[in-house]
């Protein structure tokens, strides 16, 4: 899997994610944090951050409700994922995302190119958009 970033604007950064199994597509807006999934369905999702003595982002539907949320550590690279009540570890390092599971049972790597101009939300959204994908291909594969 990669994410490759096709296009970007002042505040608009589209990402293409180039595999075989299954195609995605995200739209970023840096202005408002939020992000449009395309994957099958279309889906807006907005990212923001929460807590005052954690750090903490949490991830929305278009509909306000909580989706998913991000515990990351100080350099906000590296955390805990929380998405559909599965918790993911997640690492970002030399262009390559990582995500594992020790419950679910499962790694894997995302090539990310460009990932040095990442800001802790599109991070986010990337990492997001990855475990929704997986998901959804993870629950196709079983029927």
């Amino acid at each position: 899997m990669r994410w490759s970033l096709t296009h970007s604007t002042n505040q608009l950064h589209f990402w293409k994610m180039e595999e075989d199994e299954c195609n995605a597509e995200i739209k970023y807006n840096e202005q408002v944090k939020s992000f449009r999934l395309t994957a099958g369905d279309k889906r807006l999702f907005f990212i923001e951050r929460a807590g005052f003595l954690q750090n903490k982002y949490i991830l929305r539907t278009e509909y306000s409700i909580v989706a998913g949320e991000v515990y990351p550590e100080k350099n906000w690279r590296s955390g805990i994922a929380i998405m559909e009540d599965k918790k993911s570890q997640y690492l970002l390092e030399d262009n390559l995302l990582a995500l594992s599971s020790k419950k679910e049972n499962f790694s894997l790597t995302i090539e990310v190119n460009d990932s040095n101009n990442l800001n802790p939300s599109e991070l986010f959204a990337l990492l997001f958009s990855s475990l929704r994908v997986l998901t959804k291909s993870h629950a196709a594969n079983l029927y």
